[in-house]
């Protein structure tokens, strides 16, 4: 145990690798009996039979949730995006561990609750069916299209309409809204707006959001006299641990290229 804790905690240090709340998912509970069973040292542990062992360093997605035992330990819910920083046993510290990041955490977990994502094309968001969706009034307007405020299975939600060009060809307009869904998908961290679900039937194409529900910054610092500058230094963290997670600690390396206090959303 000490020494994967050290060699652990290496990897955290090394060279190499580098207003908060839980971030929401749209995931189902998942019986008992469908969990794989784990203790802590795991022996001779698999990934379910029929499934491809990942290659040494990639990206994986949780299968199911693990509450992690330990200070070493990575907590895992399912639809969780993994950096698997390495299989060695050596690292790990037992057989069926792995060492792996999640939003910039590094520790270990059971290799058998996870499966490769071998890239984007791989990423698959919940498709939601655009009648399960109530839509109330607009709450702003961007250059991906106008959003607006909605419900979808009893949640308040962010409904991301496409901006649809009548010159383009409406299998080119799915396919950019079904990588944009497919980004966001990968997305896992507190201070970044998650995906709930993505729409792609013709003509409702739109991103669901979750919903913040005290608006935009802009529109809070207008509307504010006097902001505590504890307060503002609070929000400038917060900005910028999601921008460092989006340039940094994503799968996906991303450039947010319009950072301004109209993009940003405040949750009461």
């Amino acid at each position: 145990m000490e020494n994967k804790r050290k060699k652990a905690a290496s990897l955290e240090n090394g060279d190499n690798y580098s207003c908060p709340r839980k971030p929401t998912g749209v995931t189902a509970p998942i019986a008992a009996s469908s969990v794989p069973t784990t203790q802590h040292p795991l022996s001779n542990a698999q990934p379910p039979s029929g499934r491809p062992v990942p290659s040494q360093t990639c990206v994986c997605t949780s299968l199911y949730d693990y509450e992690a035992q330990g200070d070493d330990e990575l907590s895992l819910h399912r639809g969780d995006i993994i950096e698997v920083l390495s299989q060695d046993v050596k690292i790990s510290g037992d057989e069926g561990w792995w060492t792996g990041k999640i939003n910039g955490k590094v520790g270990i977990f059971p290799s058998n609750f996870v499966a490769e994502v071998q890239n984007i094309k791989d990423v698959e968001p919940v498709e939601i069916d655009f009648s399960e969706l109530k839509l109330e009034e607009v709450i702003g307007v961007g250059g991906f299209g106008r959003v607006y405020r909605g419900r979808w299975k009893d949640q308040e939600v962010a409904v991301k309409a496409a901006k649809q060009d009548p010159d383009e060809d409406i299998s080119v307009m799915i396919e950019n809204v079904r990588q944009e869904a497919k980004l966001f998908w990968l997305l896992k961290h507190e201070n970044i707006v998650a995906l709930k679900g993505v729409c792609l039937v013709e003509p409702n194409l739109c991103l669901v959001m979750e919903y913040a529900r005290g608006g935009s910054l802009s529109r809070i610092l207008q509307q504010r006299k006097s902001i505590g500058p504890s307060v503002l230094t609070d929000w400038a963290i917060q900005i910028a641990r999601g921008m460092n997670y989006l340039h940094n600690q994503a799968p996906v390396t991303l450039i947010h290229r319009d950072l301004k206090s109209s993009n940003g959303e405040y949750e009461n």
